[in-house]
């Protein structure tokens, strides 16, 4: 295996599925997860990937702890993610966790442990995340240096030319892990981090279908109906947020299928930022300081290969589910 896959996340149900696909995929090796905040405490987070990993008999695959706040120190007030993920983020299935869930855990060790990675795998190594950029931030303001030789950063986040996904339709700016730590998203876009932004103007375009959701129900296997189960609460709220799709997104899981097959996404060099002030604070576009620069580290996608992706992404998830 060529690639080293590193995958950090606040694992909701759909970082749930893109774990599923990255352990279904053959590819690359997955080296190493790292949890931090996002829906809810990084605790919580931290039982629920375990849960994962073990549906799947892969708990050999170490799991580090990160952030437990933005930046500032100060937790987050945004609520939005519990509206599609539920209380505890797999669409209540597991309950409220409990300190002995996540007892062997060091708090905030994944500062280290991403950097190792990188030491280890240099460009070998393809970090995706999908939820706040905390941990990232952190790296950087550590080891720039170290953390800018990693081969490629898959970032679910953000939006160029789409909306975003935290207010009215009319109004929304910010994607929901921009907005779960904005300076965060602020600092990783200005630093020299090979990133590719899977951000929603591509991920919209994605859609696991009712008819999807039956077909893994008919699987009937304890890992098919363990994510059966939890797709209730996010496609109820899908059905009632956005009606018109007929499902629910794969925001998290194009990220991943895309670290793994990058020819799936059209990009387009581009230096960007993040406002961090004022009424468009959180939006992230092109950095037109820089439009004369043509030293390009990061790139935006614009366009998916829907087709493709879909048959990467349930074509190696269903597999695995028949064996789980």
């Amino acid at each position: 295996m060529g690639k080293k896959i590193l995958y950090s996340c606040d694992t909701g149900i759909d970082d749930a599925l893109a774990i599923a696909y990255l352990l279904a995929q053959k590819e690359c090796e997955v080296v190493g997860i790292t949890v931090s905040y996002g829906m809810g405490h990084v605790g919580n987070v931290y039982r629920n990937t375990k849960a994962v990993l073990k549906l799947f008999d892969r708990e050999d695959i170490p799991v580090a702890m990160g952030s437990d706040t933005p930046l500032s120190g100060i937790p987050n007030d945004y609520s939005g993610g519990s509206r599609f993920h539920g209380c505890e983020g797999l669409g209540g299935i597991l309950g409220p966790s409990s300190p002995e869930d996540y007892a062997g855990a060091k708090p905030e060790e994944a500062t280290d442990f991403i950097l190792q990675m990188i030491r280890t795998y240099g460009k070998e190594l393809y970090w995706v995340t999908s939820g706040p950029l905390t941990d990232i931030a952190r790296v950087l303001d550590k080891d720039r240096e170290t953390a800018e030789k990693a081969g490629a950063v898959y970032i679910m986040g953000g939006a160029i030319a789409s909306p975003g996904n935290t207010g009215p339709y009319t109004e929304a700016l910010v994607e929901a892990n921009v907005r779960l730590d904005i300076p965060a998203t602020a600092q990783v876009l200005d630093s020299k981090l090979p990133v590719v932004l899977v951000g929603l103007d591509v991920t919209r375009k994605t859609l696991l279908s009712f008819e999807d959701h039956e077909r893994w129900h008919q699987i009937g296997t304890r890992s098919a109906l363990f994510l059966y189960e939890a797709l209730k609460h996010y496609l109820g709220a899908y059905e009632k947020f956005h009606p018109y799709l007929g499902g629910c997104g794969l925001h998290d899981p194009l990220a991943a299928v895309a670290a793994v097959h990058p020819e799936i996404l059209t990009t387009i060099p581009m230096h960007m930022m993040c406002f961090t002030q004022g009424p468009q604070a959180g939006k992230t576009t092109e950095n037109v300081l820089r439009c004369n620069d043509r030293d390009y580290e990061m790139k935006a996608a614009v366009f998916v290969d829907v087709d493709a992706f879909s048959k990467e992404f349930f074509g190696r998830v269903e597999e695995l589910l028949r064996e789980h």
